[in-house]
């Protein structure tokens, strides 16, 4: 699997997770960060923050998705619903099998509008859970103020700073003054 890490408006976008254990739980919880816009299809769960269907997967439940994640414990299931999405040209992503996937969960750290994804297509979770611990020992407490303090200035120097070179300059420099 060849993958290209890109970030995606996903304002609009409905998903749908198959299964209610805890890996079911975990993705939700992922997409939680961004998005309230989650359906849950599981006979039983205990997820509870988003809306959920207490029955079995039905073909028609991937109607108005437009992302689908499968943490079924069923295999079957899983194949069979990553084959419906691949005709329907939805994304899906199946749980401990990147082989079905169009697409796999990064680790991610998310602080404010900064969001870093880590992924090792889907070979080893571990390795990409541990980076990320790693990463968030090295992110700055104010962040989300750094990022809309440089926001500000590089909007201002669009209209004062007619170089393109120039401006990355200052934004470099003041970045630098920040994270003093």
């Amino acid at each position: 699997m060849t993958l290209f890490p890109f970030f995606e408006d996903i304002e609009n976008k409905n998903f749908l997770i198959i299964g209610g254990g805890n890996v079911a739980k975990g993705k939700e919880a992922k997409l939680s960060l961004f998005t309230d816009r989650i359906t849950v299809v599981a006979e039983s769960t205990e997820i509870t923050e988003v809306r959920v269907i207490k029955r079995k997967f039905k073909d028609s439940d991937i109607d108005g998705a437009d992302i689908v994640i499968c943490a079924s414990d069923d295999n079957e299931l899983n194949s069979h619903i990553a084959r419906l999405c691949r005709e329907k040209n939805i994304p899906v992503n199946v749980a401990d099998n990147p082989s079905l996937c169009t697409f796999i969960f990064p680790a991610l750290i998310r602080h404010g509008d900064l969001t870093v994804g880590i992924a090792t297509a889907g070979k080893s979770p571990a390795f990409s859970s541990y980076i990320k611990n790693e990463f968030e020992k090295v992110i700055p407490d104010n962040t989300e103020e750094i990022i809309d303090e440089l926001w500000i200035l590089k909007n201002q120097l669009k209209h004062t700073v007619s170089e393109q070179s120039e401006r990355a300059k200052i934004l470099k420099n003041k970045l630098s003054e920040l994270l003093l």
